[in-house]
């Protein structure tokens, strides 16, 4: 360890030695070049600072000089304005009203009415004749006066004298029927048939024989069945003929009792007044109203008659 000690000092001493020679031969080269390298910068700078020559030179890196760069005027650049929007001003509670002249306020302007075009003179025309209505016709109940009337009539009737008599049943199927059995529960009538020798045939006699028509309880008034005929009237008409098979020329005909037609015949009279006996026929309808039968759109050889009558019946039903 002691040995080696100075050995190294005397290696680092000898060292140190060689590298000062090495600097004593280098550095009057590097003074000469660094001179020139002054005067170039003294020429390239105007100003330069003097060099203070330092006792002690150290070894040190030399940068080449820089190249000449050519000084050019750069103008700064100008400030970028950038294109902005539209800057509207800000809207304050405050609005700026511009001063205008002051316009009067309009007052408000009251319209009148317009008078009323006046209406067009109508032309005055003659005025139309009203057709008078119709006249209410009333139910006539026909009182026993005008039915004791109406028995003597009936008697007039039989000894074929005075006016043809025609009263139409009902068009509807279901008016007839109801006034059928109207007429055979409350009015007595009876459907029989009636040969060509005027021979009357019930089914309560017997076969061929005909019946015995009691004139004081009927009338000879007969009414011959025609056009359509209620349902059960056809069943008693062919039943009659079953009955009696080999009736010449039969036909259906219906029987009132007496007091049954003097009350329509006096009926009658008491709407047709006294032109009745001197009228040639006489027209009207059945009709029946409330349980009433009644007789309406009475016509005198085809002149209507105000009024109609009701029937009176024969018994209670």
């Amino acid at each position: 360890m002691m040995r080696s000690l100075p050995h190294k000092l005397s290696l680092t001493m000898t060292l140190g030695f060689a590298l000062w020679l090495v600097l004593l031969w280098v550095m009057p080269g590097q003074e000469d070049h660094k001179v020139e390298k002054k005067q170039q910068i003294r020429e390239a700078q105007p100003i330069t600072q003097p060099v203070e020559d330092s006792p002690i030179v150290q070894a040190a890196i030399v940068l080449p000089p820089p190249p000449k760069v050519e000084i050019t005027k750069v103008e700064a650049p100008k400030p970028v304005v950038k294109a902005s929007k539209r800057v509207e001003p800000e809207k304050t509670t405050k609005k700026i009203v511009e001063k205008q002249p002051v316009k009067p306020t309009p007052q408000p302007v009251v319209q009148a009415k317009p008078k009323p075009a006046p209406k067009p003179v109508e032309k005055q025309t003659e005025p139309k004749p009203i057709k008078p209505a119709p006249p209410i016709e009333t139910v006539q109940e026909v009182s026993v006066a005008q039915a004791t009337g109406g028995r003597a009539l009936l008697r007039v009737l039989e000894h074929g004298k005075g006016p043809q008599i025609e009263i139409a049943w009902p068009q509807e199927a279901k008016a007839r029927d109801l006034l059928f059995a109207r007429f055979q529960q409350c009015f007595g009538m009876e459907s029989v048939v009636m040969d060509g020798a005027g021979n009357l045939y019930r089914t309560a006699e017997g076969r061929g024989t005909r019946w015995e028509i009691n004139m004081d309880r009927y009338s000879g008034f007969l009414r011959q069945a025609a056009g359509q005929i209620p349902q059960a009237e056809r069943r008693i008409e062919q039943a009659i003929l079953r009955h009696h098979r080999g009736l010449n020329d039969p036909s259906l005909v219906r029987i009132f009792p007496r007091r049954v037609d003097a009350s329509l015949l006096g009926g009658l009279q008491s709407v047709a007044g006294p032109n009745y006996m001197q009228a040639n026929h006489i027209r009207a309808r059945y009709e029946l109203q409330n349980n009433r039968v009644v007789v309406r759109d009475i016509r005198l050889n085809g002149a209507v008659m105000d009024g109609m009558i009701a029937l009176a019946p024969y018994k209670r039903c």
